[in-house]
């Protein structure tokens, strides 16, 4: 892990990522005055998910859907260290200009799509290597439908699902049914910068 900050760009593990004071996140932020309060910054899982995935590789060129991608940073670190084909969604659409900012800024891309991740068939489902989302799981609601995406993800194929989260209740009924059905399991990971923090990633192999 590696990282150095000022005061509107952190750079971490190959990557540099805007902070929500850079002048061209406020020029957007002017813009989209209805961009959501969910997807205004970054954040510290991300990061979290980010160092993980730096010590678990993947395969070069593999295909990701990144679901509640917000300003896509995970993605990006994706697309940028392993060649990753990456789809972001996310439910609001006005996140869409934050990620094409931060893929610029690395030289890079990430396919947007503005949709419910509960709509992902299996068949499309299938496409893809590596399901990832970070901060996903913050309403009692948004349980049962992410594990339904999981079990749909894991019939279909999908070698591995990743989900990583302050620790929230929502979180852990997640954990709790994945637990139950798949060969899952909950990794505690710790950063010391930019932020020090510790966060948790549902991990289910296929």
């Amino acid at each position: 892990m590696s990282a150095t900050n000022n005061s509107h760009v952190i750079n971490f593990n190959g990557i540099k990522a805007l902070r929500s004071t850079h002048p061209g996140v406020r020029k957007l932020k002017r813009l989209n005055a209805e961009h959501s309060a969910h997807g205004n910054k970054v954040w510290r899982s991300s990061f979290v998910l980010m160092d993980y995935l730096d010590t678990y590789s993947l395969p070069k060129h593999s295909t990701v859907l990144d679901i509640g991608c917000g300003w896509g940073l995970s993605g990006i670190f994706l697309s940028r260290k392993y060649q990753a084909k990456v789809t972001g969604i996310d439910l609001d659409g006005s996140v869409e200009p934050f990620l094409k900012l931060q893929a610029d800024l690395n030289d890079c891309s990430v396919t947007f799509q503005r949709r419910k991740f509960e709509s992902f068939t299996g068949i499309e489902l299938s496409t893809f290597h590596t399901v990832i989302g970070t901060d996903i799981c913050f309403w009692d609601e948004m349980t049962r439908p992410l594990f339904n995406l999981i079990r749909r993800a894991y019939k279909a194929g999908v070698k591995q699902i990743l989900i990583a989260d302050p620790g929230r209740p929502p979180f852990w009924e997640l954990v709790d049914l994945c637990a139950e059905a798949f060969d899952a399991e909950v990794v505690t990971r710790r950063i010391t910068a930019p932020w020090k923090t510790e966060k948790y990633i549902l991990v289910v192999e296929n």
